[in-house]
């Protein structure tokens, strides 16, 4: 039985989409999915369920959704303690490879440890993992207890990006992911390294004008929305590419 939560959250037994009509089931599912060793004590379930306190009789409602959503899965095929119950709270008992997010975190950490020794293979284990995102992570749950973790594993994407095409780049690929970087940058306006990354392949792409003009883009943005500027490598990153001196320079640690 697989578990995916990188876009709306999905569960597959043997290839075959299993549905998780009832909300609270769903909630209850994707909390223990990005809890750490998939464990939530009863109180926090509550939180993912009713964002807050819940009715006097949230206790008992929560022991009987977690009590049919185990139903649920064990007829469709999974594991007699597939969702195990702890003092205080649940834990979901699944390998780490048959969740996406776990999947995705174990892809990254191997590309990492590539790219020193292979870049062209770290590069392709980054594209491996982010392959596995179907959309924002956790979409259409609606459960502010949710949206830290949301956000994490968006922030944990974004992370992956930049550093794929940070290799690309430095395998000379900035035609080819131009388009993505352009995409990307606009959506987040603020993000150093994605812009610093995105100058760099204007650059060499023969488009200077528009290099310069993102430089001068984001220093306006930061300017109105933080009341900042660009930080030091980015300045450095500039200042080369009015130099035409980016030969050896590599984005590698500008800040978001």
């Amino acid at each position: 039985m697989e578990f995916a939560i990188l876009g709306p959250l999905e569960v597959r037994s043997s290839g075959t989409p299993v549905d998780l009509p009832a909300p609270r089931q769903r909630r209850i599912l994707a909390a223990l999915l990005v809890a750490s060793e998939g464990w939530l004590s009863v109180n926090r379930l509550i939180e993912a369920c009713w964002d807050d306190a819940g009715p006097w009789t949230a206790r008992k409602q929560v022991q009987n959704q977690v009590g049919a959503l185990r139903r649920h899965l064990v007829r469709h095929g999974g594991d007699a303690n597939i969702v195990v119950t702890r003092p205080d709270g649940y834990q979901l008992d699944v390998s780490d490879a048959y969740v996406d997010a776990r999947e995705f975190a174990e892809t990254v950490r191997r590309a990492r440890q590539a790219t020193e020794i292979d870049t062209t293979r770290a590069v392709t284990l980054y594209q491996d993992a982010l392959t596995l995102w179907r959309g924002p992570a956790l979409d259409g749950l609606n459960s502010p207890s949710l949206e830290p973790a949301a956000a994490r594993l968006a922030e944990l994407r974004l992370l992956a990006a930049e550093e794929r095409y940070d290799l690309e780049l430095r395998l000379g690929r900035h035609r080819q992911v131009l388009a993505d970087l352009i995409e990307l940058a606009a959506e987040h306006p603020s993000r150093e390294r994605l812009q610093a990354l995105l100058m760099l392949a204007l650059h060499r792409e023969g488009r200077q004008v528009e290099a310069h003009g993102v430089y001068r883009r984001l220093h306006d943005h930061l300017a109105e929305e933080l009341g900042t500027g660009p930080g030091g490598e980015l300045r450095e990153l500039r200042e080369r590419l009015l130099c035409d001196r980016v030969t050896a320079w590599q984005p590698n640690s500008a800040s978001s």
